[in-house]
C-alpha cells in the first residue's frame, strides 16, 4: 500500500533539493557536462541512455540476461561456464561501463540518496512491464544499514513500496560479512552457497505476513548489480527451495 505520509516527505525533500541546487548553480551531468541541478544526468541524457523501453527491445542472453551482439540465444559466457541456472529470466536495464560506474559509485558509495528516486522509477517501470508485484531485494551485509546509515537496495524498495505500491517481502538474509565486489569470479562461485539464507522461521513467519501469511507463487529478486550472476542465483535457489516456483530478476546494472 502506497503511504501517503512518504510521498509527501519525498516531494518536501525534493523540492529542498531542487531549492538549493537552484542556488548553488546546480549539479553537472555526468555525460555531457550540461547542468542538471540536483540529479548529476540531464532530462536529455536521461532519455537518451536511461530508456527501460529500449532496454526491453535489445535482443538478449537467455540465461543472464546480458544484451547480445551475436545471433545466438546465449551470450558466450553461459555458453563455457553457465552460472544461473535457477532464474526464470534476468532482466538488467543497463550495461555497467562508462558513466553507468560513475553513477552507481555516486549513489552507493557517496550516498547521494537522490537518485534513489531516479533509479526506482526505471525498476517501477520495468517490474510493471513483467507484470510483477512482489519484490524480494537481495539482502545487505549485517550491520551495513546500522553502520552506513542507509542501503541502497532498501532504499529502492522503500520508494517501490511506499511511492508505487509495490509489496516487499524481506525473506533472505546475508550471512556472509565478506564483500563480493573484492573477490574474483571463482572466489565469488566458490564461497557464495553459504552467504545467504532464508530468515529464522519466526522472521520469516512474520514478513509473510505482508502477503496475508502466504508465499507467493512468484517474486522478483532485486539487485543493483549483475558480475558473475552467484549471488542471483544462490538467492534463486533459496527462494525455490522454500516453495516458490517462479523467480524472476531485475538488476540496475551487469557487468559485461
Amino acid at each position: 500500500m502506497k503511504s501517503l505520509y512518504f510521498c509527501f516527505k519525498e516531494k518536501f525533500v525534493q523540492t529542498i533539493r531542487f531549492f538549493y541546487a537552484f542556488l548553488d548553480d546546480g549539479s553537472r551531468c555526468f555525460i555531457c557536462n550540461k547542468r542538471s541541478l540536483f540529479l548529476p544526468v540531464c532530462k536529455s541524457c536521461i532519455k537518451k541512455f536511461y530508456s527501460v523501453e529500449n532496454a526491453f527491445s535489445s535482443k538478449r542472453c537467455m540465461y543472464c540476461g546480458k544484451e547480445l551482439i551475436s545471433t545466438h540465444d546465449t551470450c558466450m559466457k553461459c555458453r563455457e561456464n553457465r552460472v544461473i541456472t535457477s532464474c526464470d529470466y534476468v532482466m538488467p536495464l543497463f550495461s555497467y561501463r562508462l558513466w553507468n560506474k560513475e553513477l552507481l559509485y555516486h549513489w552507493k558509495i557517496e550516498g547521494n540518496r537522490s537518485l534513489s528516486s531516479f533509479f526506482s522509477s526505471l525498476v517501477k517501470e520495468a517490474l510493471l512491464k513483467l507484470n510483477e508485484s512482489i519484490i524480494v531485494p537481495v539482502p545487505p551485509r549485517k550491520g551495513k544499514i546500522q553502520k552506513n546509515g542507509w542501503d541502497q537496495i532498501d532504499d529502492l524498495c522503500q520508494f517501490l513500496e511506499k511511492m508505487y505500491g509495490f509489496r516487499v517481502l524481506k525473506i533472505l538474509q546475508r550471512c556472509s560479512l565478506q564483500q563480493q565486489k573484492k573477490l574474483n569470479r571463482q572466489e565469488r562461485l566458490e564461497t557464495i552457497k553459504s552467504a545467504y539464507s532464508l530468515l529464522p522461521e519466526a522472521a520469516f513467519r512474520k514478513e509473510l505476513q505482508k502477503n496475508k501469511g502466504i508465499l507467493p507463487e512468484k517474486v522478483c529478486l532485486l539487485d543493483d548489480v549483475c558480475t558473475t550472476g552467484s549471488t542471483i542465483e544462490c538467492c534463486a535457489q533459496i527462494l525455490k527451495k522454500a516453495g516458490i516456483k517462479k523467480v524472476g530478476v531485475i538488476t540496475l546494472f551487469t557487468v559485461d
